[in-house]
């Protein structure tokens, strides 16, 4: 659902209530609903009345471990534009059992200008592992999961040689090292010729003694020669290369390197460069780091971007969870208006580092295992970049099979067929399909995915949403007594509905909303439906009068459910609601019934923020806050859990 403040909304549809035993008037006019909530935001409901456990502290799970292994080629051939199969497991050290490789991709000599694709075999995304320019060697990291133990590679365009150097694998081994992501920083900073230098990386930039492997930036910068720069364990010199460069020209690549002795070395091989090395994380056997779980790669962010800060939200479009602690990413800057860097780090911070140095008018990518904060990452150009395109391809995620997001989705009858989100902590899920006697068609899956949420929020893990609306003389048929669709007398704090003069006052509205739950239970085929909260979804796109009979309505669905035990809650925005209820305070139980608010597109702090803001009702309570990564037609609708 999806509330709205001004954008209107997002199509209409005929309402009509199933006619009860004996006592409604049908008019020959219909009554219009909005298909889905639509609130300047996007919204869901919850589930059972019983609050999830909190969370507890718990070691990370055994799958998704790393094991670095010492730099060994795995390939070496001639890629076109037709897929090459690269069977990986049983090569390099690499077992059979691992889920997915680190392995450092270089193009060289190509024959045409285009990029290089690395993904796992059988999957062809539309995604690029590095960009090239005819005649230059180039390499790129790249974390790849392995489907029947191999990758594939093809380029866009001509043919080149391609070498894959693998420097370690993820797999379910409970002695093998969980990740813990850090805030960027340097930890190396000098020349670099072509002799060995050791680089202690152990003791700076939050990397410990008993690290086992680390995850770090490596910049040359300014070369006096062409060449390529290696970056191996200290005292191993592997015959591979972590990055091409070409005299005076500033490159970087990320590299995974085992630690000998807490050290890595490098050296190139031609000239001498200045050396710069910005830590984002470090591999250990301590039982409390973040384990992972590789991804067919995807996706996940095409836009642009410039010298000031910009949050992109990587939880949800590609599997993603809210609780991910780091994600790995392939970056791609595309042709910028300068000469400059791309800086990728945490959400909120900005540490002196670059990813990527670039020129003007230069596509070129690096990847990143980016510290997550508020599912989020940072990413800006360098004062000279101006601005460029961005794409972030996502090949997977890193978590700690412990800590909790406080986030949750909520999806409806628009999502039939589409992949749900993954990794959420509660979902809500939409009763309706559009209009109120219509049933969401994907209601029982979507219901069971909610019930399958991790739960360790203050929310329940499911619950449910339903359309409210107040069609007065417009609606195909109009309660004309006290008597419900089963045939039984209600009494009503507003007294009797009769026809009259006040056949559309508050009394017969209250009978309206009391039939609308009616047949929300009635049609619903939810079993047990007690054992979740149902959400009211109130909002300006549906059809509504004044405000009092609009507060009778919904006082007569609340009363309703009252009385097959289930519990309510209340779904607008402040605007809304004043417009909607125009100050008119309800007699039922949702006066103190907990209020989820809409938010419409932002980001998750100012989600956050709004679970200290002003309820719906005075004796209220915002329990959960809604927002949209995207816009409100297509974007996917995120949840606070406000505590």
């Amino acid at each position: 659902m999806c509330a709205d403040d001004g954008a209107g909304i997002e199509g209409e549809n005929v309402l009509q209530v199933g006619r009860p035993t004996g006592s409604w008037h049908v008019s020959g006019v219909v009554a219009v609903l909005v298909a889905v909530l639509v609130i300047a935001v996007t919204v869901v409901a919850g589930h059972a009345p019983t609050s999830a456990s909190a969370a507890t502290s718990a070691a990370a799970p055994s799958s998704g471990r790393f094991t670095a292994v010492d730099t060994a080629r795995v390939f070496t051939g001639t890629v076109g534009t037709t897929i090459v199969r690269v069977p990986i497991s049983g090569r390099g050290g690499i077992p059979s059992n691992a889920t997915a490789v680190v392995v450092n991709v270089e193009t060289e000599n190509p024959t045409a200008d285009g990029y290089v694709r690395v993904t796992p075999a059988g999957r062809d995304a539309s995604v690029a592992t590095q960009e090239f320019v005819a005649g230059t060697t180039i390499s790129n990291l790249a974390t790849v999961r392995l489907v029947g133990g191999a990758v594939q590679v093809k380029l866009s365009a001509g043919s080149a040689t391609v070498f894959m150097d693998v420097s370690g694998y993820y797999a379910d081994d409970a002695s093998a090292s969980t990740y813990t992501p850090l805030a960027n920083s340097r930890v190396f900073s000098g020349t670099v010729g072509t002799t060995p230098t050791k680089i202690p990386v152990a003791g700076l930039g939050g990397v410990p003694s008993d690290a086992t492997a680390v995850v770090v930036n490596a910049e040359v910068s300014v070369p006096t020669a062409t060449g390529y720069v290696r970056v191996t364990p200290f005292g191993k010199d592997a015959t591979v290369a972590t990055q091409e460069f070409t005299a005076g020209k500033t490159v970087s690549n990320l590299v995974i390197a085992k630690l000998a002795g807490g050290a890595v070395q490098a050296k190139l091989s031609r000239g001498q460069a200045t050396l710069f090395m910005d830590v984002a994380g470090y591999y250990s056997t301590a039982t409390t780091g973040s384990v992972f779980v590789p991804l067919d790669t995807a996706r996940a962010f095409a836009g642009s971007v410039t010298t000031t800060p910009q949050q992109i939200q990587l939880a949800g479009p590609v599997g993603v969870p809210g609780n991910a602690t780091a994600v790995v990413a392939t970056v791609e800057v595309s042709k910028p208006a300068g000469a400059g860097y791309v800086r990728v780090t945490p959400y909120g911070q900005d540490p002196t580092v670059a990813t990527q140095v670039f020129s003007a008018g230069q596509t070129i990518s690096n990847l990143v295992i980016a510290k997550v904060s508020q599912a989020s990452v940072q990413v800006k150009l360098s004062s000279g970049g101006g601005s460029a395109g961005l794409f972030i391809d996502v090949a997977g995620y890193f978590t700690d099979g412990a800590a909790t997001s406080g986030l949750g989705n909520d999806v409806s009858y628009p999502q039939c067929g589409a992949q749900l989100p993954v990794g959420q902590e509660f979902g809500v899920v939409g009763v309706n399909d559009g209009i109120a006697n219509k049933i969401n068609p994907c209601l029982a899956q979507q219901l069971a995915w909610a019930r399958s949420s991790g739960g360790g929020t203050s929310q329940p893990a499911a619950a449910l949403y339903v359309l409210a609306a107040n069609a007065g003389q417009q609606a195909a048929v109009w309660p004309t007594s006290n008597v419900d669709p089963s045939g039984t007398t209600v009494m009503s704090v507003y007294g009797n509905c009769a026809p009259g003069a006040n056949a559309y006052g508050t009394a017969c509205s209250y009978m309206y909303g009391w039939t609308l739950a009616y047949n929300d239970l009635a049609n619903s085929g939810v079993t047990a439906p007690s054992s979740y909260r149902w959400w009211l979804d109130v909002e300006t796109g549906a059809t509504w009068r004044d405000g009092a009979t609009n507060v009778a309505v919904l006082d007569g669905m609340t009363d309703f459910f009252a009385t097959k035990g289930v519990s309510v809650g209340l779904y607008s925005t402040n605007l809304q609601w004043g417009q909607i209820a125009a100050g008119v305070t309800p007699r039922s139980a949702l006066r103190t019934a907990p209020n989820w608010v809409a938010n419409g597109p932002t980001t998750l702090a100012a989600a956050k923020a709004a679970c200290a803001g002003t309820p719906l009702l005075p004796g209220g309570r915002i329990t959960m806050s809604q927002y949209v990564v995207g816009t409100v037609a297509s974007g996917q609708d995120w949840n606070v859990a406000c505590g």
